[in-house]
């Protein structure tokens, strides 16, 4: 098996021999400034999978395993498979070297770690978004169905108090006395009487509809206002979330950008 080298970064090729060889460490000796937060921003750690008190021996199995696992011979149809690979022989040459973990581990306190908090806090804030949109979608379509169904009962309760109004005229009307002495000629009273009870069923009836109908549009109108209170609710609280959002950007930007004077000024004072 040989070993060449990639920038700052070691790569197999041949065989998957290792025995008891490892890549060849550079040396010990590095500039301040070599790494800085605005260029490195991967988490070696966790590319080998291991944990930040590992061993060299441990950080040593950890690489040849993960090599022999991803290298590019092994992963033809994959694209990313070559980068995958240097990125990992690169966290393997900035963790095996005791110099260079020590100088890795300041960055990885001073800016990664940092960075992976602020991702792992916007990502939770974007899920929260994402949970608003779908509630926000819903309860839209909600309110949607439930105006129209709010329209439907306006009309059926002016159906039914039409209804009740025209049978009420109609009783008003037979119920004269005229309407009274005009049966009695005829010798029609009992069908009169019957005439007149059905129709104050229906009167009853058509007064109950009308109960009925308005007390349902009353419960639709409460649904209404809860439904528009919930989505301004959702509104404000997304509001609320991508304010949070620029905040924490905003902040890291001016970390960023601090400690970027930092590393230049060092740099600086190096020269000078």
């Amino acid at each position: 098996m040989s070993i060449y080298k990639t920038g700052a970064a070691w790569e197999f090729t041949g065989t998957h021999n290792f025995g008891s060889r490892s890549p060849p460490r550079q040396s010990s000796s590095f500039r301040s400034d070599r790494i800085s937060p605005t260029s490195v921003g991967h988490d070696y750690y966790e590319i080998l999978g291991i944990s930040h008190d590992a061993q060299p021996a441990t950080v040593k199995l950890a690489y040849k395993r993960l090599a022999l696992a991803r290298h590019p011979d092994r992963r033809k149809n994959e694209p990313n498979a070559t980068a995958d690979f240097q990125l990992l022989s690169e966290a393997y040459g900035e963790l095996s070297d005791i110099h260079k973990r020590q100088e890795y581990d300041k960055l990885y306190r001073s800016a990664i770690l940092p960075g992976k908090i602020k991702s792992q806090k916007i990502a939770e804030l974007e899920e929260r978004l994402r949970q608003f949109a779908l509630k926000r979608e819903g309860s839209k379509t909600l309110l949607y169905n439930t105006k129209k169904d709010l329209i439907r009962l306006r009309a059926e309760k002016d159906s039914v108090k039409g209804e009740k109004e025209r049978l009420l005229k109609e009783r008003a009307t037979e119920e004269t006395w005229w309407s009274y002495i005009s049966s009695l000629m005829i010798g029609n009273t009992v069908e009169f009487n019957q005439r007149r009870q059905r129709r104050e069923r229906e009167i009853t009836d058509s007064i109950g509809k009308q109960r009925t109908k308005e007390w349902n549009i009353d419960l639709k109108l409460a649904e209404v206002q809860y439904l528009e209170r919930m989505l301004d609710s959702i509104s404000s609280a997304e509001i609320e979330i991508k304010v949070e959002i620029t905040k924490i950007e905003e902040r890291w930007r001016e970390r960023l950008s601090l400690q970027e004077m930092e590393r230049v000024l060092a740099k600086w004072k190096n020269q000078r």
